[in-house]
């Protein structure tokens, strides 16, 4: 499916109520993730304030815009500019002398995130309502962004760091002909369901595209989307169209949503080569994510996923838990098992665990610990597994959990078997490569606002 970029924040509804807590499985976000706009999935209680690229974002500036013709003042238009945003930034070292390396196990879906970003981040997003119109709002919404991550040698420059645009798209909101749905079309962060401290999409249809969103159709609120990237071939492209039904009450204290995205090619023969693009398979993809608040002193997600294309199946369970212990201390854990079934024993089986606290010191002092294990076993070859381990210091704007701004200073150390030693690469290979642990230290911002 077409991407936007690397990006990882988004405006898309939160199929999953968020914790109140400061803010955006997922963080909409849990402490860890950062806001942006995906739609997390709930964590804890103490989650920052949901705050996703495209909703009406808190800070909002009257602007009036005046029109003059031919030395004539013409028609005053108020338009109401909302602003908000993320960014992350960092530097740091590694045990052997040299720059900061970050750890993922090779096959691994994503990584621990705490002390382990080897990247810049930048999302200002900016959110003009521009008409009312029979109690419906008309806006567009621009995010120009920044995601470079760190090397290779000689691209760490500042002007490195090339803006783009990730988001920009036009929307009428609270359409009443639509049950109080939008219409939209644009380029977007979209349908992104994350959770927390591995930063994970377990759903993103980022990209290219026009949809109908949220729909409230008493048992849920629907939304339809068409996404295919432009900037493909004119005679080959593939297009998804994903479909979501959100808000489901399967429990007194639970809802259910559902993914459904098929994808297929589109294509015809090229009149100037004469040459017809080879066939690909269709796909579909299914997930379901069923929330439980208040269980156990705090919020669950579970969740399923399969999706296949050709030959290749992916099937996926996962649950995240987010609480707050006493007062100052919130906990999130992550579990999750996926399979991969590929051709020519190409698939494998990745088992990941992992936990964070976040706990109040002093003043605008926080202690944080994270602990998160991976373990890849492929159809063909030896098991290969990860340790990584993460304690930092933070100053933050609040005593919540996941508060922010907040800098953070830490050390992170991992460590892995021969197998995940033998298939390291990039830069952590080029320090590591012939150890089994490494570590790094290092300093790293945060916020959304």
């Amino acid at each position: 499916m077409p991407a936007a970029g690397p990006s990882r924040c988004t405006e898309m509804a939160t199929p999953f109520p968020r914790v109140s807590r400061p803010t955006p499985m997922v963080k909409t976000i849990s402490p860890w993730r950062r806001p942006g706009t995906h739609p997390r999935l709930p964590t804890r209680q103490f989650q920052p304030p949901p705050r996703r690229r495209g909703d009406p974002m808190k800070n909002k500036t009257p602007l009036i815009a005046a029109l003059a013709l031919a030395g004539t003042a013409g028609s005053v238009q108020a338009v109401e500019l909302s602003y908000s945003g993320y960014m992350r930034a960092g530097t740091g070292v590694n045990a052997r002398g040299g720059t900061q390396v970050c750890y993922q196990l090779a096959g691994a879906d994503t990584k621990w995130r705490l002390g382990n970003e080897c990247d810049y981040v930048i999302e200002p997003t900016f959110n003009a309502k521009l008409a009312e119109y029979e109690g419906s709002t008309w806006n567009v919404l621009v995010m120009p962004s920044v995601y470079h991550a760190w090397g290779p040698a000689g691209s760490n420059e500042p002007d490195t760091l090339t803006t783009r645009f990730g988001q920009i798209y036009a929307y009428g909101d609270k359409i009443s002909q639509l049950a109080g749905g939008k219409v939209w079309a644009g380029r977007r962060f979209y349908n992104r369901l994350q959770l927390g401290i591995n930063d994970q999409f377990l759903e993103n249809n980022d990209g290219n595209g026009a949809g109908i969103e949220d729909m409230d159709l008493g048992a849920a609120k629907v939304s339809v989307a068409f996404m295919m990237d432009p900037n493909n071939s004119a005679n080959e492209n593939r297009f998804a169209l994903p479909i979501r039904a959100t808000g489901i009450k399967t429990l007194p204290n639970g809802d259910l949503s559902i993914y459904v995205t098929p994808s297929a090619q589109l294509k015809s023969k090229n009149q100037v080569t004469g040459i017809e693009p080879a066939k690909q398979p269709n796909g579909i993809a299914l997930g379901l994510y069923q929330t439980l608040n208040g269980a156990l002193g705090g919020n669950w997600i579970f969740g399923f996923k399969h999706d296949k294309t050709g030959d290749v199946k992916n099937t996926r369970i996962v649950g995240q838990y987010g609480t707050t212990i006493g007062a100052g201390t919130g906990l999130d854990v992550i579990a999750q098992y996926r399979v991969n079934d590929a051709p020519a024993n190409g698939g494998n089986k990745w088992t990941s665990i992992g936990a964070r606290t976040d706990t109040h010191l002093s003043g605008p002092f926080r202690f944080l610990f994270e602990a998160g294990h991976d373990q890849i076993k492929p159809d063909a070859g030896d098991t290969r597994n990860m340790t990584k381990f993460t304690a930092a210091l933070a100053a933050s704007a609040g005593k919540e959990p996941g508060s922010r701004p907040t800098v953070r200073l830490f050390v992170t150390h991992a460590i892995w078997n021969e197998a995940a030693r033998l298939t390291l690469g990039g830069r952590t290979q080029e320090v590591f490569g012939d150890k089994k642990a490494g570590t790094s230290l290092g300093i790293q911002a945060e916020t959304w606002w």
